[in-house]
């Protein structure tokens, strides 16, 4: 069983993914949730331009894998 993220307004049903099957049987469920409000385009680029920025970040990305693996599978050294 796989879950497909959709809204459902006013008789139309609309799926935010792909589904993983052509052809299937399907359950649908209406949770209590208020279906979340997408941002416009504009809206996200203003926000993004506002911010943008507004944090440093300078990110080696050599020593932040070298970090993620020695944490993962230890110290070779």
């Amino acid at each position: 069983m796989q879950a497909v993220h959709g809204f459902y307004d006013n008789g139309v049903f609309e799926l935010k993914q792909k589904p993983p099957v052509k052809k299937g049987k399907i359950i649908i469920l209406f949770t209590e949730d208020e279906p979340p409000t997408l941002m416009s385009k504009e809206e996200s680029l203003r926000i993004l331009k506002k911010y943008s920025g507004s944090v440093k970040c300078d990110i080696n990305i050599e020593s932040e894998r070298d970090e993620y693996l020695n944490e993962k599978y230890g110290s070779f050294d």
